[in-house]
């Protein structure tokens, strides 16, 4: 039995991921959480076989690079399959880097993905799903910026302070301020926003509006997932039973939700 966890912080997506698994009798959800900036503290508590870990905690002092890195350093024997909407080069590899064995992008057909992902990285093996595959091959092997002057950056990007990177990083004000300061003269630089789009130009950073994308593509995402477990159930037995209709509530729900996320983009 391989043991699973999930860090997700749409519960939607959890839900359709639990019901996902349920089918597969050698895995077994031993916990779900929706707070990052805790992952630490929880696999501590419960150390699963796999994490499944997403990227969309922007704006809450959490890095997934230096998480996926502190992980692997405490927990070695546990695998981390990254499983997010965020498609970026950058993205797959600094990951991969950092010690993830695998990286499901969530437009991917997890019904076809999801299970056979987990099984392969619980036997130490990496996956890519066609998508990540595809973005590990545009991604910039060489680097200007370091690991960390790397990590300052993408929570800089995200409107975090000094003090803010320095606590989600457990390094001192001070040493922010240095590595921004050699970034600055790496990058031929005078300000933050300078840096950041230096960084992003030389893409050594995500691209320019990627949290806004994953916005939007984590509902479209969810509507997919909830769809295709429909469509497969309808496959599968011939018909939808009464209880299904709380899925079709979710797909309603997610489609206002996504409608409301394009209303605001457009005023």
């Amino acid at each position: 039995m391989i043991r699973v966890a999930i860090l997700d912080d749409h519960p939607l997506m959890r839900k359709i991921i639990r019901q996902e698994l349920s089918r597969a009798m050698d895995l077994l959800i031993v916990w779900d959480a929706e707070d990052a900036t805790q992952v630490i503290a929880l696999v501590a508590s419960d150390t699963p076989d796999v994490l499944l870990l997403d990227l969309s905690f922007a704006g809450r002092g959490f890095d997934p690079v230096t998480a996926v890195r502190d992980l692997r350093a405490r927990f070695s024997q546990m695998a981390v399959l990254i499983l997010t909407a965020y498609d970026d080069p950058v993205w797959v590899e600094e990951l991969l880097r950092a010690g993830a064995q695998g990286y499901v992008v969530k437009s991917d057909d997890l019904s076809l993905r999801l299970a056979d992902a987990i099984r392969v990285v619980a036997q130490g093996r990496t996956f890519l799903s066609p998508t990540a595959a595809s973005s590990l091959t545009l991604a910039n092997k060489k680097y200007t910026l370091t690991t960390r002057e790397r990590a300052i950056l993408r929570l800089a990007a995200e409107g975090q302070s000094n003090p803010e990177i320095a606590t989600a990083l457990g390094v001192s004000d001070g040493t922010v301020r240095n590595h921004i300061s050699n970034i600055y003269a790496k990058l031929e630089v005078t300000t933050r926003d300078g840096a950041i789009r230096a960084a992003q130009h030389m893409r050594e950073l995500p691209k320019p509006g990627a949290s806004v994308r994953h916005e939007l593509q984590t509902p479209l995402h969810t509507l997919l997932g909830v769809a295709r477990l429909l469509e497969n159930k309808l496959a599968r037995d011939g018909q939808l039973l009464t209880a299904d209709a709380e899925m079709l509530h979710l797909i309603v729900l997610e489609a206002q939700r996504l409608d409301g996320l394009l209303d605001d983009l457009t005023e």
